[in-house]
């Protein structure tokens, strides 16, 4: 009698449930940053790629998605004329028009964590001191989709057809705000980026000493500095996708540099020169994620320039002074169980062609378009 208790109350869920079921849902909740400027209002969205790559009459199959993050052009303007769509901003009655000005994803292994970084520049109308209006219906179709609008560090959580109000306070340019955001953002693009991790890591990897490193990174610095200021400045162009396979091929270099200077007992005095010169091409790669934010026009350019390339040198900073150490303690702990056929040497051979293996999966990945 039980059993059929049990089995009443389980089909009664499934009615229930059911409809719910029949849908997919959303997979997690897209962030809208604003970024309001003296001009523009640029905002991104960030969310899981699932979910702009399923909308109704916009979808786009797995094949389509290009290997270096970007989409297909055709897919950015229905996306864009959804986005206007389903997220609409007012100011005094009077709509902003929003242009996408880019979209992309990161390549992900795990399709459910893939990740992506939407970008939106609304011309600003009006005075400053009306209230904007937004109108939120993004995924709408979706039974728990959900929007969450961060504007001047307060969040609101929109469900689809509810409306926030900013206030025009929020909407001020604020130097001091910009300096922060573009901080954290060039911080966010190195702990983020497995190819700038990996290409440090590998670095880390065979270097003797914290002066070597501070060699190695000073050259670095320099080199993506300069491509980074002048890429953003618009002096300096490269196409977005030889920029991607370079930075795999610099892994791949670095990973088999090591491998044959650790044979030969290499000091490797020529790594200040290759850091360098890598360093000029993960600068490009670095001005395309500024350019992606939307800059500010005028003096704060300037600033949040040289604050998003210090929020990429202190990341770097902090990786090296906490990984660096730690691979200090592994080399003297191996060393110290001289019993073991695992020497300190074999494990840096083994992890450099890991590495090397890891970038060349990358660089032809982005080569042929897989």
């Amino acid at each position: 009698m039980k059993s059929f208790r049990f089995l009443w109350l389980f089909c009664l869920f499934l009615a229930v449930a059911a409809p719910v079921l029949a849908h997919p849902m959303q997979v997690e909740a897209v962030v809208a940053k604003l970024r309001p400027q003296e001009k523009f209002l640029y905002i991104e969205f960030v969310g899981n790629v699932q979910d702009i790559t399923q909308i109704p009459g916009v979808t786009l199959g797995d094949e389509r998605r290009n290997p270096d993050g970007t989409f297909p052009a055709d897919f950015q303007k229905k996306l864009e004329g959804y986005i206007n769509g389903g997220f609409k901003l007012e100011q005094n009655a009077q709509p902003w028009p929003g242009e996408l000005t880019q979209v992309r994803y990161d390549n992900s292994l795990d399709v459910t964590r893939s990740r992506f970084t939407l970008s939106m520049r609304y011309a600003r109308i009006g005075g400053q001191t009306q209230v904007l209006e937004i109108t939120n219906t993004l995924f709408d179709y979706l039974p728990n989709a959900e929007t969450m609008v961060v504007a001047a560090g307060t969040t609101q959580r929109l469900k689809a057809g509810s409306q926030a109000s900013i206030n025009p306070s929020d909407m001020t340019t604020n130097l001091l705000r910009n300096i922060q955001q573009f901080l954290l953002s060039g911080m966010e693009h190195i702990f983020t980026g497995p190819d700038h991790l990996l290409f440090i890591f590998a670095f880390l990897l065979a270097t003797p000493n914290f002066k070597s490193i501070i060699k190695t990174l000073t050259g670095f610095t320099i080199a993506h500095s300069v491509t980074l200021i002048l890429t953003t400045l618009g002096i300096l162009s490269f196409p977005a996708r030889l920029v991607d396979v370079v930075v795999a091929l610099s892994i791949v270099f670095v990973g088999i540099e090591n491998v044959i200077g650790l044979r030969k007992d290499s000091a490797f005095n020529k790594r200040f020169w290759v850091a360098t010169c890598f360093g000029f091409i993960h600068g490009f790669a670095f001005a395309g994620n500024l350019k992606d934010m939307g800059l500010p026009e005028g003096g704060a350019l300037i600033w949040s320039l040289l604050s998003f390339n210090l929020g990429v040198e202190t990341a770097q900073v902090l990786i090296c002074c906490a990984v660096f150490p730690l691979l200090l303690l592994w080399r003297k702990d191996t060393e110290k169980r001289r019993s073991s056929s695992l020497t300190w040497k074999s494990i840096q051979l083994m992890l450099s062609g890991l590495i090397a293996g890891a970038g060349l999966v990358w660089m032809f990945q982005r080569l042929f378009n897989t």
